[in-house]
């Protein structure tokens, strides 16, 4: 549904004569969730999670992976945040504009979702409680990263149709 959204947004970028940038943002987005799907059917995470713990073993760090998985979180999570803050900060200096807002703001959800994707990744045992634990933040992370995306694309098409008119 949410590539299906972004490439709606994006034939509707080009019908309404947008930016061309519009376009091609929500046709990689579009072709970005695509790609999540094949992933997901190919069970391409558990893989590279289950690579990375045999490679661990097979160098020996397996006992020790919680004294690696710790830092390799920190050091994702604060590039994550330091990616996120540094974007933020870009499209607030440079962009305006209820299209280019709801463009860049889709992109950011994107991030969010490939910041999920990459801690579920090098997520062992620890970080594993939070991000399926009880709160399920893994969850609300993904679906609301997809939900962020689905909702831009559909306000996007909104204000270019003309059905979401420009406040006065």
């Amino acid at each position: 549904m949410v590539a299906f959204a972004c490439v709606k947004a994006a034939g509707e970028a080009r019908a309404k004569r947008q930016q061309g940038w519009h376009a091609k943002t929500w046709t990689s987005i579009a072709i970005f969730f695509a790609i999540l799907i094949i992933t997901r059917l190919v069970g391409l995470e558990d893989l590279l999670r289950e690579g990375l713990r045999e490679w661990l073993q097979a160098e020996g760090l397996r006992d020790r992976r919680r004294a690696i998985q710790g830092p390799a979180i920190a050091v994702a999570i604060a590039l994550f945040a330091a990616a996120g803050m540094l974007a933020v900060y870009w499209v607030a200096q440079r962009i305006s504009g209820r299209r280019n807002i709801a463009v860049a703001a889709a992109l950011g959800a994107c991030g969010a979702m490939v910041g999920v994707i990459a801690l579920r990744i090098i997520s062992f045992h620890a970080l594993d409680r939070f991000l399926n634990g009880p709160l399920k933040l893994n969850w609300v992370g993904d679906m609301g990263a997809s939900f962020a995306v689905l909702a831009f694309a559909i306000y996007y098409i909104g204000i270019v149709t003309g059905r979401i008119a420009r406040k006065r």
